[in-house]
């Protein structure tokens, strides 16, 4: 009894442990200055009257953007609170992977398997912003954690309750968690009894209700063009093999900081001969996952090796991966002891802290707005914002210089700031003639090096109308300030 005492210290205590080194290893990103414009782009209901309307806002995760409302309500600065429950997600993820690779493979193996889990650049990426993606890989280690309950005894009346409320939960958090919900159910479709699905149907209801926004979602993913690229190329066998092994290194690379070599892909493929072998149900969902992933990436329904995309099946391909050592260790290195594996994780570890540093986007617009501070709403200045910046632009003149933006009962809202432009993606200004009207102009955006972009565009047809550039400013970021003068 006091060995096994002993035992479930240690866990917990590795556990804070590897969690203290996940938040060490992000120190100097959390909770920046300001957060880049993608991110910023989740706060927009905060602008909006009501929940409802926030709820709305929110296309492929509602209930996301219902919090987020809520919480602008309680706290002055809402995207802090977003980013501790983002953070605190990711926390709860690392706690329930370890446990369920503890009790598939052993002690040292969950180690390694975590630590993979918490060097992992996506992961490390989207624990720092306010996006909804620690909830989608969360999903899958609740999944895990609920396949892996049933294996060992048959879930309860209660086992069933939670997870459909879970279920509920994780599909209004983000859309995308339909799948591995949907999959775990059809793994526990023989246990389960015509009572037992009735707990599920708020959940069915729930998926009903939003299957207009959930096939617009798929529809946008799948003929949106930004995507393409991550498709596996079906029209020929060469582009077939071409693409698969070319997005198949951009999957390892969501997980692994560093690739040795472009052979090590095919480390994946080999570990799937393993799966059949070991015949464990944990690791055959596993396998089932991925294969999904790769499919809808074939039929263009979900992108494969797009970074954000992947952190959905992170928890598979490192249970997979895991499988493999533990075969090749125990059958033909004839490893049977499991120290090896702990220092091989702790080395890992090492290495990747010494050699690798986690990455979010930089994105500091406060010093230009300080810098524009007396042109708001002037009769002779026009500000003129690219469409991407224009999030960070209204969210941090909100909070700057207490801007309060008009919503209506259509659950829109529109600025109050009378001498701001947004100009849309990829098009000229549309109301070229009112700002023919000011007699300065002064132009917010980015513009990456060795690219041509909004920026760029505007400048162009500022420069067509009669206006020469007076002065050029390059913040941290790369975000420029332009000042136009006619003539």
């Amino acid at each position: 009894m006091r060995t096994v005492s002993l035992f479930y210290k240690k866990e917990n205590v590795t556990i804070l442990g590897l969690s203290l080194i996940f938040l060490y290893n992000l120190r100097d990103l959390l909770f920046p200055l300001n957060y880049q414009q993608d991110d910023i782009t989740e706060l927009e209901p905060t602008y909006l009257e009501s929940f409802m309307c926030a709820f709305g806002w929110g296309d492929q995760h509602p209930l996301f953007s219902g919090i987020i409302w809520t919480l602008s309500r309680i706290f002055e600065s809402p995207e802090h609170a977003v980013s501790i429950l983002v953070l605190f997600f990711g926390i709860l993820t690392i706690v329930i992977f370890f446990n369920t690779l503890s009790n598939l493979f052993n002690y040292s193996y969950a180690v390694l398997g975590t630590v993979f889990l918490i060097t992992s650049p996506i992961f490390n990426t989207y624990s720092v912003g306010l996006k909804q993606y620690n909830f989608e890989i969360l999903t899958s280690v609740i999944c895990l954690y609920f396949l892996q309950k049933n294996s060992k005894a048959l879930l309860v009346k209660k086992d069933y309750i939670v997870l459909s409320v879970s279920s509920l939960f994780l599909f209004l958090l983000s859309f995308v968690n339909i799948l591995m919900l949907f999959l775990l159910l059809l793994f526990l479709i023989n246990k389960i009894t015509l009572k037992q699905t009735t707990y599920f149907a708020t959940f069915f209801a729930s998926v009903v209700i939003f299957q207009g926004e959930l096939i617009s979602k798929i529809q946008r993913v799948s003929n949106g063009g930004y995507w393409d690229n991550f498709f596996i190329n079906t029209t020929s066998g060469y582009e077939f093999f071409d693409s698969f092994y070319f997005l198949s290194q951009l999957f390892f690379k969501s997980l692994f900081p560093i690739v040795l070599h472009p052979i090590s892909v095919f480390l994946l493929f080999i570990s799937i001969v393993f799966v059949f072998i070991r015949n464990d149900l944990i690791v055959f969902y596993s396998l089932c996952s991925i294969f999904l992933l790769y499919v809808l990436s074939a039929l263009k329904l979900y992108p494969l090796g797009g970074g954000r995309t992947d952190l959905l099946f992170i928890p598979f391909l490192i249970i997979i991966i895991l499988n493999f050592f533990k075969y090749i260790s125990e059958t033909i290195l004839i490893v049977k002891g499991s120290n090896s594996f702990f220092i091989l994780a702790v080395l890992y570890l090492s290495i990747i802290l010494l050699l690798t540093q986690p990455y979010y986007k930089n994105e500091t617009i406060n010093p230009i707005l300080i810098e524009i501070e007396n042109t708001y709403n002037s009769e002779e200045v026009a500000i003129v914002v690219t469409e991407e910046q224009s999030h960070s632009f209204l969210y941090y003149s909100k909070k700057l210089y207490g801007f309060s933006y008009k919503s209506s009962q259509t659950c829109s809202f529109e600025s109050n700031i009378n001498n701001l432009f947004i100009q849309r993606n990829d098009e000229k200004i549309e109301p070229i003639k009112e700002i023919q009207n000011f007699q300065e102009i002064i132009l917010v955006g980015i513009e990456l090096p060795n690219t041509s972009g909004q920026l760029r565009l505007i400048t162009n047809q500022l420069i067509d109308e009669g206006y020469h550039v007076k002065d050029e400013k390059t913040y941290s970021g790369y975000l420029k300030l332009l000042y136009f003068t006619e003539g």
